[in-house]
């Protein structure tokens, strides 16, 4: 959830590319965004999700949401307004995905969803690569279909030197981090230490 909210705002005012033109001597080289009054929709309204979208109500964004599973009163409960699949695509200006992958994920946002976008959308995935069809997203990144995307999953990771994701200007991409901070390790390697130790006390007796 930290991290769909720092690529959020990250990409929204322009951040890293401010931060490289302070180190090269430059100063104010783009006009950020900002987000209160905007449409922030949620493609999967789950755990984590339903938090990002309470995060946004704070912000003061108009929150909407689809998935397959979630109904009028559950989005209400986040802060969101239910809307169809295809009015999601449409209205967001930024669009952040929380799916789960499954089959039924897997492509959900392809050639035609990317279409309906606003040519100054951003697209955050923080949830699995494969969610998102990547040549069209590409595509839609190059062509201007989209204004950009951040994103910390990729269908292969480490992504490969030479994909086009490394190098577009409208891209801002982390090596898959959401999970990479101290608290979820200290929980993580304590809980795998502690499954061990009871196995290793379970052979002994």
């Amino acid at each position: 959830m930290e991290l769909t909210w720092a690529l959020i705002l990250a990409a929204s005012r322009d951040i890293v590319a401010e931060s490289v033109a302070v180190r090269t001597g430059r100063w104010q080289t783009s006009v950020g965004r900002e987000l209160a009054g905007r449409v922030l929709g949620a493609l999967g309204l789950g755990r984590i999700g339903a938090r990002v979208a309470r995060i946004g109500v704070a912000f003061g964004l108009v929150v909407i949401a689809w998935s397959q599973n979630i109904t009028k009163e559950y989005a209400a409960e986040a802060g969101a307004t239910y809307v169809a699949k295809d009015e999601l695509f449409a209205r967001s200006d930024v669009l952040t995905i929380h799916l789960k992958l499954s089959e039924r994920s897997t492509g959900l946002v392809g050639a035609a969803e990317l279409a309906l976008m606003k040519p100054t959308a951003l697209l955050v995935n923080t949830s699995r690569g494969p969610i998102v069809d990547e040549p069209a997203l590409v595509d839609a990144l190059r062509s201007g279909t989209i204004g950009g995307a951040a994103l910390d999953v990729f269908d292969t990771e480490p992504l490969p030197a030479g994909d086009p994701l490394r190098a577009l200007d409208n891209v801002l991409a982390t090596p898959q981090i959401g999970y990479v901070a101290d608290h979820g390790y200290h929980v993580f390697y304590r809980d795998a230490v502690a499954v061990i130790a009871g196995w290793l006390d379970r052979q002994g007796s």
